[in-house]
């Protein structure tokens, strides 16, 4: 078995991160969502600005909302909106991933 604390630690250079970008992430799906018209893309993110593991819908644009509950929460987006993966700065539509290869 290979022993990870007998490889060289090499000195890592940090970029700034994005404000929705959580200091612990490397890699990865992050659900989000983007704006078919535009191209805009926002990951799901929670209340407090951590990303969520799911696709939250109270967290996107005003104006990506087409109706809201009583209680004002989304119910449903504008159809030009898609549900999706960021993985880097790509995002994959759902039907993408279908098609996408598995990591190994």
């Amino acid at each position: 078995m290979l022993s990870l604390d007998l490889l060289p630690a090499a000195p890592t250079a940090r970029a700034e991160n994005p404000s929705w970008l959580d200091a612990g992430f490397t890699a990865g799906w992050v659900p989000a969502f983007r704006d078919r018209q535009t191209g805009e893309v926002h990951a799901s993110h929670l209340e407090n600005g951590h990303l969520a593991c799911t696709h939250v819908l109270d967290t996107v644009p005003a104006h990506w909302v087409a109706e809201r509950d009583a209680q004002g929460r989304p119910g449903a987006l504008i159809a030009e909106v898609q549900a999706g993966y960021l993985r880097g700065d790509r995002f994959f539509t759902l039907a993408e991933l279908l098609r996408y290869p598995a990591d190994a």
